[in-house]
């Protein structure tokens, strides 16, 4: 995944004001202030969130492979407003990565309910082997039998960080429907509306 950037000259503000994004480049020796399209932006960090790498190609041919490592959000405009860019090596990352199901479990469709204990693990590895997601299927998964952190499939080279035990996912049963006593309507005497002369005020 590919992302255009540029060499910071404007200020952020002027810049935002174009439909750029602000950014800087960083490692332990470098700290470089840049620029990308926002909506280029938008579209590569839906595909890459935090967890893939995506290479920055500057003008001239340079190339830098990064992590997004942070984002600064508009909360009343809902847009970015500035990323911070960790550029990869070859030395081995911690990370969160999502957790999805596949596949439909029979005790599922008889009425169980699947609850998603952690929505994400942490793993370790190389920047460029980490899994954009980690897949369960839950085909066979049955109650009182919960998928543990130990139990999914990781890429090779890539290392659980997350307790083993932790429990990833399990299927509850199917909760019963509860009787709503009736509620008895509440009688009030009507308003009295006295008649006459209003009072002065």
């Amino acid at each position: 995944m590919e992302l255009a950037a540029f060499d910071r000259t404007q200020t952020p503000a002027a810049l935002r004001a174009d439909g750029m994004l602000p950014a800087v480049v960083y490692d332990k020796k470098t700290n470089r202030s840049v620029y990308v399209e926002r909506k280029a932006f938008d579209k590569a960090f839906r595909k890459a969130s935090t967890n893939s790498v995506i290479t920055l190609k500057f003008e001239g041919g340079e190339s830098v492979d990064i992590l997004v490592k942070a984002v600064s959000m508009n909360k009343k405009k809902r847009i970015v407003e500035h990323a911070d860019f960790l550029i990869v090596s070859d030395e081995p990352v911690e990370v969160h990565v999502s957790v999805h199901t596949t596949g439909v479990s029979a005790d599922v469709k008889a009425g169980a309910m699947l609850d998603m204990v952690m929505h994400s693990i942490v793993v370790k590895a190389s920047p460029k082997n980490l899994p954009h997601e980690i897949l369960v299927d839950i085909t066979n998964l049955t109650l009182g039998h919960p998928v543990h952190a130990s139990d999914l499939n990781l890429p090779e080279g890539v290392k659980l960080v997350t307790d083993p035990t932790a429990t990833v996912l399990m299927l509850q049963p199917a909760r019963a429907a509860e009787e709503v006593a009736p509620v008895a309507a509440v009688v009030t005497e009507p308003e009295v509306i006295k008649k006459g002369k209003p009072e002065d005020k």
